[in-house]
């Protein structure tokens, strides 16, 4: 069988460049919540992490409760489009590799933390939507990365019958290299993104890449 047939990709910080966009609007969502909003090392520390609005909101604001996290995210899907199509790029090298590893015979799903619609306008406006066969990203009352419930209830009945072993995670967080490890899938880390380099070594992923290009190879070995 050939190595790691299906491929999970995540999209911030692996395959775009949206660190910008999601600054600027976590800074516009805090100022609309009317609460000051942390400081660009602390906002980038928590994106290390890899989760999601809320989990990064209850994180900076412990005394909010449900109502103030929905809030929030409200003000900052509200704001993220402009920023998106104003800011964020993707890597270098991105289209050319995912046009060869689908000439390879590669089937390539998204898997990411982000808002579904969010990450589908994204990838559309990117002209990447035929590369995927499916697009996994966050919906209410649905788990979220690391927790091995995505692999189960989302992952595997997009791909029926197929074994693990088949699967290869590539991101850039250890919330990525974490699903990974706690589904019993291959991991690759993409060092070039928005995850802790101290964290995500930690977890052993059993490829490391410095630019998205560099999968082909690491594919080969």
């Amino acid at each position: 069988m050939t190595r790691f047939p299906i491929l999970l990709l995540d999209y911030d910080g692996t395959l775009a460049e949206t660190q910008p966009a999601i600054l600027r609007s976590l800074r516009e969502a805090f100022g609309a919540s009317g609460i000051p909003a942390p400081s660009p090392d602390v906002l980038k520390q928590e994106l290390t992490r890899g989760g999601t609005l809320q989990t990064l909101f209850q994180a900076i604001v412990p005394d909010s409760d449900e109502h103030d996290a929905a809030a929030f995210v409200r003000y900052y899907r509200a704001f993220y489009p402009a920023a998106d199509e104003e800011e964020t790029v993707l890597f270098d090298g991105v289209v050319e590799t995912l046009s060869a590893l689908k000439e390879q015979g590669k089937i390539l799903a998204i898997l990411s933390n982000k808002h579904a619609p969010t990450v589908c306008a994204s990838i559309a406006r990117f002209g990447l939507t035929s590369f995927f066969t499916g697009v996994i990203a966050s919906e209410p009352h649905f788990p979220h990365k690391p927790d091995p419930r995505v692999m189960d209830e989302r992952v595997l009945p997009l791909f029926p019958k197929q074994p693990r072993s088949a699967f290869l995670m590539v991101g850039d967080t250890a919330a990525d290299l974490q699903f990974a490890r706690n589904t019993g899938v291959a991991s690759c880390w993409a060092s070039y993104g928005h995850g802790s380099s101290s964290q995500c070594a930690a977890l052993e992923p059993e490829i490391r890449i410095d630019s998205f290009g560099d999968l082909l190879t690491a594919l080969r070995d």
